[in-house]
């Protein structure tokens, strides 16, 4: 069974909820949406851990692994486990940071709406060609 596709769509939007959830609460300096970013960066890490899981199950299937180019394969594969170590490390710093950090906690925000860009990018690419 392929569950790539459903955990990993659920991942992208949730990670630009949390992200930009961040960025706004580091605009705006409001405590409460940072505790709701923080609640959504735990299930999107462990959504994120179970999307990169089944990503690896499914470069295994003979069929994929034989259509798929290196070109987009590889830096797909390689963000996707990026992403979900930066997930992890922004859920450990805006849990542990201080009041005065509202500068990196914008740019973590930022980092991590281009790094779910790129995986975006990269996957439909795959889809794209993988379909073709």
């Amino acid at each position: 069974m392929i569950l790539h596709p459903m955990f990993s769509y659920t991942a992208i939007f949730l990670a630009i909820v949390v992200f930009s959830m961040y960025i706004l609460s580091s605009l705006s300096g409001r405590e409460s949406l940072n505790r709701y970013a923080l609640y959504g960066n735990v299930v999107l890490s462990f959504i994120l851990l179970l999307a990169v899981f089944f990503g690896f199950r499914l470069s295994e299937v003979p069929l994929v692994a034989s259509k798929l180019p290196f070109l987009w394969a590889f830096p797909h594969k390689w963000n996707g486990i990026l992403l979900t170590v930066f997930s992890f490390i922004t859920l450990a710093y805006f849990k542990l940071k201080s009041e005065g950090s509202k500068k990196i906690g914008f740019i973590l925000g930022l980092l991590g709406l281009v790094l779910v860009g790129f995986q975006l990018i990269t996957g439909w690419m795959l889809r794209l060609v993988f379909f073709a």
